[in-house]
């Protein structure tokens, strides 16, 4: 892969053009890259790619070595590892909370502790999932609860 870079005044707007001979999945993965600087995220769900809004993401769940996407009512699939999602998306109101599962912060309905200082995340669409006691408290400090 080579990339180029011209930086010049003369620009008003970046442009980023990929040339390649064909649609790979290292293309796929880099255009999700970019389009999460515009906070999207290429998604796929029934062999069709939809560009999602990652205010629209309830959480990231990896299972078996491939990573899903859910919102409200849809689930979908990315090409992102979770860590890449993790780096790419910390600072927009996700956190990680177990090994397997990021969440947006602002889908977050109600906190319950658990036992082994766990806490049970009940989301806006009722759905719950479990904070490992690992993440627990950057939970709690991420919500200004610590």
């Amino acid at each position: 892969m080579k990339i180029e870079i011209d930086i010049d005044e003369k620009y008003n707007d970046t442009t980023v053009v990929i040339q390649a001979g064909r649609l790979t999945q290292d293309v796929e993965k880099l255009v999700t890259l970019m389009r999460m600087v515009n906070m999207q995220i290429a998604v796929k769900q029934n062999d069709e790619t939809y560009l999602l809004d990652t205010g629209k993401i309830m959480y990231f769940e990896s299972v078996d070595r491939r990573t899903f996407v859910y919102t409200e009512k849809e689930t979908y699939e990315t090409d992102l590892k979770l860590y890449e999602v993790e780096k790419d998306l910390l600072e927009h109101d996700f956190l990680r909370i177990s090994k397997q599962v990021i969440v947006n912060i602002r889908m977050i309905k109600s906190l319950r502790s658990e036992i082994n200082r766990k806490i049970r995340v009940t989301l806006k669409n009722g759905e719950q999932i479990i904070v490992s006691r690992m993440y627990s408290d950057e939970l709690r400090r991420k919500l200004g609860l610590k």
